[in-house]
């Protein structure tokens, strides 16, 4: 149970957790997860208790089911820097005395787990922290596992030196720059993967090192695999051509027969950031050229991802 009030606090943003005992095996277990995930989080031994209470500079929260309503708590008061106090089988009298308030996430016997998570998401304005980032990621996705192993995403350092050894010339270079640039924005707003986005940017045209046909996404990818470098780097770079392709038309194009549809916020970002880098004629004129080659439905994706973003162009 301590594990978990421990993961729940790091999860909900919080930095710090103190125990009057600490546990070497538990300090272990939360600092590898750390190292792992990402962020900052520590377990300090504080057998002063109660001192720690009195000497607090924030606002001392204690988590009970005999406290005031949350819902009141909260429409009431300001917090800010908080120590939250939960308790195990039974909390000493004296922390009701000592703390600041006494807040009840339901006048009912539950889980401390449960009233922390349920306390933050209430401070944190109902949404997640950012974490800072780990060794390995976890992306959103609604029907699969995405996991990013950090050391498989490349640098920007290392995109450079990519770049420099496929021999990508000065033109090409400046659109990536152009990409990026464009892909920050998008990211900024709509969020996803700042190292995938930034890779992803970077090199999304490798592959015209190449060719320059549309078979170029394909070859990029092809070189990224060959890097070693991870998997959702090689579906943006292999997904961002004009505003899409289906796995039909990848037949009718010679290319093999998959989905190159984007579906990540990154590769959607990168494939938008790639058609809208050199502004709203240049857009335009992308769409026109699209249909007029006989990929009216091409075109159409194009304009749907200026519509999912929100973007007039």
């Amino acid at each position: 149970m301590t594990t978990h009030v421990g993961l729940t606090a790091r999860a909900f943003g919080l930095e710090k957790m103190y125990l009057p005992d600490l546990d070497s095996k538990l300090k272990e277990t939360l600092g590898d997860v750390s190292d792992r995930f990402g962020g900052v989080f520590s377990i300090e031994e504080e057998k002063k208790w109660k001192e720690l209470i009195e000497n607090w500079e924030g606002d001392t929260v204690h988590l009970t089911m005999y406290g005031s309503k949350i819902d009141d708590f909260f429409s009431e008061n300001e917090i800010e820097d908080p120590l939250i106090v939960v308790g195990a089988e039974k909390v000493p009298k004296e922390v009701y005395d000592l703390v600041d308030h006494n807040v009840s996430v339901g006048n009912q016997p539950h889980s401390e787990v449960a009233a922390l998570a349920v306390f933050m998401d209430r401070y944190n304005d109902r949404t997640m922290p950012e974490i800072s980032q780990g060794k390995i990621g976890i992306l959103p996705s609604s029907d699969h596992k995405r996991i990013v192993e950090r050391s498989d995403v490349p640098s920007a350092d290392e995109c450079f030196e990519m770049a420099k050894e496929e021999d990508m010339d000065d033109d090409l270079l400046k659109h990536s720059m152009a990409v990026l640039n464009r892909a920050l924005e998008l990211q900024e707003k709509h969020g996803g993967d700042l190292q995938l986005i930034i890779a992803g940017a970077l090199l999304h045209d490798i592959g015209r090192t190449v060719t320059h046909g549309i078979e170029h996404g394909v070859e990029g990818s092809r070189l990224i695999e060959e890097k070693g470098w991870d998997e959702e780097l090689q579906k943006i770079v292999e997904r961002h051509i004009g505003g899409g392709i289906t796995k039909e038309e990848a037949r009718e194009q010679g290319l093999p027969a998959r989905n190159y549809l984007p579906e990540s916020i990154e590769e959607k970002i990168i494939c938008h950031a790639d058609n809208t880098a050199g502004g709203k004629e240049r857009f335009e004129e992308m769409i026109d050229r699209t249909k007029e080659s006989g990929y009216e439905d091409s075109g159409e994706r194009m304009k749907e991802l200026a519509e999912e973003f929100e973007e007039d162009l």
